[in-house]
């Protein structure tokens, strides 16, 4: 079942508080379905320390911004 909402004159359409703390997102990718049918999904915010030791690569200077390119490309 779904909720009923309205858009503003500026296109903003509120999402109810109870189904903004359940999906627990602030950033949304909307997509046009067939029929005029609008989707928003929830994008997960990445915080970039999550990514810290998600590549293993071979570099002695990691301010050499030209050989950890290549490392990274190399192991890609």
């Amino acid at each position: 079942m779904g909720i009923v909402v309205k858009m503003d004159r500026q296109g903003r359409v509120l999402i109810p508080a109870a189904v903004r703390r359940r999906v627990g997102a602030r950033l949304f990718i909307l997509e046009e379905g067939e029929g005029g049918e609008l989707r928003l999904k929830p994008v997960r915010e990445v915080r970039l320390t999550d990514l810290f030791d998600s590549i293993e690569v071979e570099v002695e200077d990691f301010t050499d911004t030209h050989e950890l390119r290549g490392a990274v490309a190399r192991e890609g």
